[in-house]
């Protein structure tokens, strides 16, 4: 069952990274949408983050910066994210991120923008 688990993480990382290649042209599921946001995250790429989020004027990019590499300072390898979405109401879901490595799993919202999924969240306090 773990393996299936990391396969299908690595299968909406790839999806991720593909939808990634091409700026501006969004997520095609909740998923890709939340593994976009953590990888942006991880390579401290304000642009990236900014281009997956809901309101990307709020996004402090010195916070984003400071994220570089939190993932795997926390024994967090993106490859074996597991990722599982909730049911769509309205244009809206939740993403849920089992990150393994004994951490917390992470809860993103998420919404579909002008036909591309986007996630809530921004860095100003």
């Amino acid at each position: 069952m773990r393996i299936l688990a990391a396969s299908a993480a690595t299968v909406a990382l790839l999806l991720a990274s593909a939808c990634g290649s091409d700026a501006g042209s969004g997520a095609t599921s909740p998923e890709a949408a939340v593994s976009r946001l953590m990888s942006a995250l991880e390579d401290g790429s304000c642009p990236d983050v900014q281009d997956v989020v809901v309101t990307p004027d709020l996004v402090d990019c010195e916070q984003v910066e400071t994220l570089r590499g939190s993932y795997a300072d926390d024994g967090v390898d993106l490859d074996d994210v597991s990722l599982s979405a909730g049911e769509v109401v309205d244009d809206s879901s939740s993403v849920t991120a089992d990150l393994g490595a004994g951490q917390d799993a992470e809860t993103w919202q998420v919404e579909r923008v002008d036909g591309s999924w986007k996630v809530l969240f921004d860095s100003e306090e």
